[in-house]
């Protein structure tokens, strides 16, 4: 009877100390967690293409990621701006820095588009609060918020803590707008998600040049061989850069996922 109370208590003690321990685990287990969603930025490993765009950037102050559906071209082009507004830039960077806060412009299509693609990226999850920080830019890093009329839970700018101890700020802005709300301000940064028409490319070029500053496009041309594609695929001069890629070049990419992309695409013409 004695043995047997002993042993019942060994049990209970090596159950409490387990329990203690699973907890214990559980707890840093979800801090990591945490912390890995709300600081992206210092967990990236980009793919091979991604890298050779960012690095382009050292020398070319208008660059093209014109690549396939589904391999990252708004992750990569979310990532960069990060980069350069919180001047973060990881040790394997090799391309342009900015050792001072910067402003910026984020573009797209639509005020919707823009919003559900590009501000999700770089911020979380527009419709949810508890979103916030779980984009490319840390959450202790994100600042003051303005919000944009008439476009629920979308933003007009946003403030980014710089290294150098200043505050970047990067606006939001769609092709819808039309052209002359991309004139007269003078910006370091233009990052254009998908293919914008020929005059806001202009446009945003010449808000760049006298700061010296980037245009960077991500897009797949799905319009085909536009005046903004030529401009890189015909008649590449030295400040430009244009990068490629394919599915193959996507390691996330299964082979079911790519299926179910080819099923979703409208039939080509003459089949």
């Amino acid at each position: 009877m004695f043995l047997k109370i002993i042993y019942l208590e060994v049990d209970y003690y090596v159950s409490l100390t387990m329990n203690k321990d699973n907890e214990r685990m559980n707890e840093i287990i979800s801090t990591l967690k945490k912390r890995s969603e709300e600081d992206k930025l210092k967990y990236y490993q980009p793919y091979q293409f991604q890298k050779r765009f960012h690095f382009t950037s050292k020398e070319a102050n208008q660059r093209l990621l014109m690549a396939a559906n589904r391999v990252g071209k708004s992750y990569v082009g979310a990532m960069e701006m990060a980069i350069h507004l919180t001047g973060s830039y990881p040790d394997w960077w090799e391309g342009k820095r900015f050792e001072e806060p910067i402003k910026a412009w984020v573009c797209g299509a639509s005020n919707e588009t823009t919003r559900d693609i590009c501000q999700k990226e770089l911020f979380g999850q527009p419709d949810n609060p508890r979103d916030r920080g779980k984009g490319s830019i840390p959450k202790h890093l994100i600042g003051e918020t303005t919000r944009k009329p008439g476009v629920p839970n979308a933003h007009s700018s946003v403030l980014v803590k710089h290294s150098s101890g200043g505050w970047s700020r990067v606006a939001f802005k769609a092709y819808e707008m039309g052209s002359e709300k991309f004139m007269g301000e003078s910006m370091d940064l233009i990052w254009l998600d998908e293919e914008p028409p020929q005059d806001i490319y202009s446009q945003c070029i010449t808000r760049t040049l006298d700061k010296e500053g980037q245009v960077y496009m991500t897009f797949t041309p799905e319009s085909g061989m536009t005046e903004v594609v030529q401009n890189f695929t015909s008649d590449l001069k030295p400040s430009q850069a244009l990068i490629t890629a394919g599915w193959e070049d996507a390691d996330h990419l299964t082979t079911k996922m790519k299926e179910q992309i080819l099923q979703a695409l409208p039939p080509t013409k003459g089949r």
